[in-house]
């Protein structure tokens, strides 16, 4: 754990601090805690894992083809159809 101390605060501050922390049922280190994990959050969630394609390419990302490799898949004038979902 980490210790902070925090220098130079307003009396007002204090008396508020202490004030709020007895509505509270707490110490003061307890409140000032409390208001600091509030104000800064929790840690950020994880990122939502990635989906294949984002997945596939991060994986073969700078392998590359070569210009007969790429010319493999082409479709050399064919027609574009779209899918059929039957």
């Amino acid at each position: 754990m980490t210790e902070l101390i925090i220098n130079n605060l307003d009396d007002t501050v204090t008396k508020r601090l202490r004030a709020r922390a007895a509505d509270h049922g707490r110490s003061v280190e307890e409140e000032a805690r409390a208001i600091l994990h509030d104000a800064v959050g929790p840690t950020l969630p994880p990122a939502p894992p990635s989906g294949l394609g984002t997945r596939i390419t991060k994986r073969f990302h700078g392998i590359g083809l070569s210009e007969q490799e790429a010319a493999a898949f082409e479709l050399h004038g064919e027609e574009i159809k779209p899918a059929e979902f039957d």
